[in-house]
This record gives C-alpha cells, sequence and structure tokens, in this order.
C-alpha cells in the first residue's frame, strides 16, 4: 500500500517528513513530494499549500504520477459548530465546497457540483474508521505528553475530542461570526471550515479512491482567528499532526498485514 500525505502548511507535514526512512524528493510543480516509508508503510508526502486549486493540484499528482491508493489529509480549520473548542480534532463524514453556488441556473441547487450532480462527497468508511481510531489513540494516549502543559495553558487549549461530521471548504479565511452563522442555517450538521478538504475530495471522488480528511481546530472562525494562529499552528497542530498520523499510518499497516 502506497499512502498519500497532505498538508496546507509546512507545518503540519514537517515532522511526518523527519520521520521517513529511504527518502525520496521529487519536485513536481513547485513542490517537493518526499517519498519514504514510516511504520511500514510506503508514503509521499507532500506539503500542498493553501487553498482548493493549489489542493487539487496536489492530489492529481500524487495519483497520477505516484500512484498513491489513497490519501490522508491532516492540517487546522476553524470551527462552526459551537461546541467545538481549540484542540479539538474533527473527521470529515463528507464535505462539500461552501463557496460553490451556481443556482442562478435552475439546474443546479445550492453547494451541487456542475456536472457530477451532488454537493457532498462522503469519506471511504475504511479510512474514517481509521482516522477517528487514530485521533482517539493520539489524544487518549500521547496528547498531555507531546503537548506540554505551559503550552496548553498559554494557548487555552483544554482536553481534546474528537468527532465526525461535515466539513466545509472554501477559499476564504473565515473571521466572520456572520458569515458562519449564515452556513450553519444553510448546513446544520456543519463542524468545521477550511481551504482544502472539499478539494481533495473531489478529486480523489473522480479518480475512484479513498481519502480521509482530519482537522484540528486552531480558531472560531470569527474575528479573533488570526490571534496565535501561527503559535497555536507551531506549537500544538504540528506536534498532533505527527501525532495522529503516526497512529493512522500503523493502523493502516496492521490492516495490509492482517490481509497477507
Amino acid at each position: 500500500m502506497k499512502i498519500g500525505i497532505m498538508g496546507a502548511m509546512p507545518e503540519e507535514v514537517s515532522g511526518i517528513v523527519g520521520q521517513l526512512e529511504t527518502l525520496r524528493m521529487h519536485r513536481i510543480g513547485g513542490r517537493r513530494y518526499l517519498e519514504g516509508t514510516w511504520n511500514g508503510i510506503d508514503l509521499v508526502v507532500v506539503f500542498s499549500r493553501w487553498g482548493k486549486v493549489a489542493a487539487s493540484v496536489t492530489a492529481t499528482v500524487l495519483l497520477s504520477r505516484f500512484d498513491v491508493d489513497g490519501i490522508f489529509f491532516i492540517g487546522v480549520a476553524g470551527a462552526a459548530d459551537p461546541t467545538l473548542r481549540l484542540g479539538d480534532v474533527v473527521v470529515a463524514t463528507d464535505l462539500l465546497q461552501h463557496d460553490m453556488d451556481a443556482s442562478a441556473i435552475p439546474l443546479f441547487s445550492k453547494f451541487e457540483i456542475p456536472l457530477l450532480g451532488r454537493s457532498r462527497f462522503p469519506s471511504d468508511a475504511s479510512w474514517m474508521s481509521a482516522s477517528l481510531a487514530a485521533a482517539n489513540h493520539f489524544i487518549k494516549g500521547d496528547f498531555e505528553a507531546w503537548v506540554s502543559d505551559e503550552v496548553r495553558t498559554s494557548l487555552g487549549v483544554g482536553n481534546p475530542r474528537v468527532v465526525a461530521g461535515l466539513i466545509a471548504t472554501g477559499d476564504r479565511f473565515v473571521t466572520d461570526a456572520a458569515f458562519l452563522r449564515d452556513l450553519r442555517k444553510a448546513l446544520p450538521d456543519l463542524r468545521c471550515v477550511e481551504m482544502e478538504g472539499a478539494a481533495v475530495a473531489q478529486t480523489c471522488f473522480e479518480f475512484a479512491v479513498p481519502f480521509t480528511v482530519v482537522r484540528i481546530i486552531s480558531d472560531r472562525g470569527d474575528d479573533g482567528a488570526p490571534v496565535d494562529f501561527q503559535n497555536f499552528v507551531s506549537k500544538v497542530a504540528s506536534r498532533m499532526s505527527l501525532g495522529i498520523a503516526s497512529s493512522f499510518t500503523k493502523t493502516m499497516f496492521e490492516r495490509v498485514d492482517s490481509d497477507a
């Protein structure tokens, strides 16, 4: 099995790159695709950059040039669900593009992708269950050791929980509470918002390969969103991304090994 691992910020994947064995680097389209093994699984790890176009281009290269069997995307997101707190983990059940709206044409409903006849892209059930297991394993077993009390206190991170649900993607870093309220009215089951996941999901859907998207809540999507964002990413999310990815690859290796 070969898995593509993506993150939209260097901090989200740099720790993973540091764990790769037999590291090989490929430069394609201005990105570095880093190929190696970790926890018995062949990986290609890449910093995709922000936004839907960047994510889709990167995912397409992973699928077409490296022939990965699926994609694991990990990174941060803004909470849309008011019960979520800093450090909570959301594993996508499905994803949609919140800025896709061709409804001025009677053929399409809001959020629907023209010609695909759908607005939501469901995660692969098996990969989603592996992500949920990995996130819970890290939070319950390693989180307190990997993220110090001092860091958690300074950034207001409590005891994270892991949830599953809808993730919405758009080319906008959301800092508008009113925008989020309106989006939640349209999508009552919405958990969080980000800028890449649904693009990866659509790409994988069109290539008929599995994917999973894991998001760590970095802010509440309001006017306080930029405050301490980079601090949280570098001191908390980077550690959580590494820990969850480690658990995920171990889980996937165990599955492959048991099927052998």
